[in-house]
């Protein structure tokens, strides 16, 4: 008779372990997922602000180079307005002169 009181008594013993695991690991699944969402939506938050930041010295470069480009061109007209062999002013002074910029010298 001790013999199937252990058996169970283990039987038992082993349920419940059973039990707790297959009723406990859903919740401790689910507290893991919740965790890695928090991390995740943290982690697009700073990458957001980032590109925020990113994107309005962007804005200002290109603000600035508009700026640049505007002063550059006018500088032209007044240099070809100012040359007396440049071929645009000697044939027709009323004409707008298109240029075209430059390449840029890439072995400096």
């Amino acid at each position: 008779m001790d013999f199937w009181v252990w058996v169970a008594v283990i039987a038992g013993a082993l349920v419940a372990l059973l039990l707790f695991f297959v009723v406990g690991t859903p919740s401790r699944r689910r507290a893991a997922q919740r965790e890695q969402a928090q991390r995740l939506r943290q982690e697009a938050e700073e990458k957001l602000r980032s590109a925020a930041t990113r994107d309005a010295a962007a804005r200002q470069e290109q603000e600035a180079a508009e700026r640049e480009r505007l002063a550059a061109q006018e500088q032209l007209k007044e240099a070809d307005a100012v040359d007396p062999d440049h071929p645009a002013q000697a044939s027709r002074p009323d004409e707008k002169v298109h240029r075209q910029p430059e390449a840029a010298d890439e072995t400096a």
